[in-house]
């Protein structure tokens, strides 16, 4: 004979209790398998977003590292730099001439334009009225600048002059934009260096200054 189990009555409220847990218990499940859909939707967004990065980024590098030499593009269009082969320049020599080196190429350009002579009033050590030195040669020294000519060649002549106090003697300063002993004035001087720099050109053809309508045919000659 078996025995019959006592049954423990359920009542209304822990029915209604239960079936609201269970409720609970399936909406708690339907947000996270709509969060994790959504995660993985935002995985497979930032997979593509990655993969279009480097396709942009290989588009980029091959662009910029294209130029007349390996593409169809016409020389104008290369970037505005200078080529430069490292593996020809010396360790720990320095580029260019020695300190206190003579030139020997830009020593003039014949005929002057315009010839100004510069005085000196005062002595730039003391301040005091400068002499002019007789019987000494003038310092002369020509440069080319931008003009609207647009190149003129001017000469500025400089007689030496002498200080009776100090003993000093010297030359008056060139005027603002003429740099001690170079030929050619500040603004010619950028033009110049952009034809020859920036410009990936070489500037050491009498065509490029043609080219640039600068006019002085000598001129050209000079910077050949």
């Amino acid at each position: 004979m078996f025995k019959t189990l006592p049954v423990t009555p359920v009542t209304v409220q822990e029915v209604a209790t239960n079936v609201l847990l269970v409720e609970w218990l399936v909406k708690l499940q339907q947000q996270i398998s709509l969060q994790q859909r959504l995660l993985e939707e935002k995985q497979s967004q930032i997979e593509a977003q990655h993969k279009q990065i480097e396709e942009l980024t290989d588009s980029l590098d091959k662009l910029k590292s294209r130029d007349s030499k390996n593409s169809s593009v016409p020389p104008s269009s290369d970037q505005l730099k200078k080529p430069s082969d490292k593996s020809k320049r010396k360790k720990g020599k320095k580029r260019g001439p020695k300190y206190d080196h003579r030139g020997k190429t830009r020593n003039g350009f014949g005929q002057p334009d315009q010839v100004e002579k510069l005085a000196l009033e005062n002595c730039p050590v003391c301040g005091t009225d400068v002499e002019l030195v007789e019987g000494t040669p003038e310092k002369v020294q020509q440069v080319a600048e931008l003009v609207d000519l647009p190149v003129e060649i001017r000469e500025y002549r400089r007689p030496l002059y002498g200080c009776p106090n100090c003993g000093w003697s010297g030359y008056a300063p060139m005027p603002w934009g003429v740099k001690e002993g170079f030929s050619y004035g500040g603004r010619l001087c950028s033009v110049v260096g952009w034809i020859g720099y920036g410009g990936n050109l070489t500037w050491r053809s009498p065509r490029v200054l043609r080219r640039t309508r600068l006019g002085r045919a000598y001129l050209s000659r000079k910077l050949s």
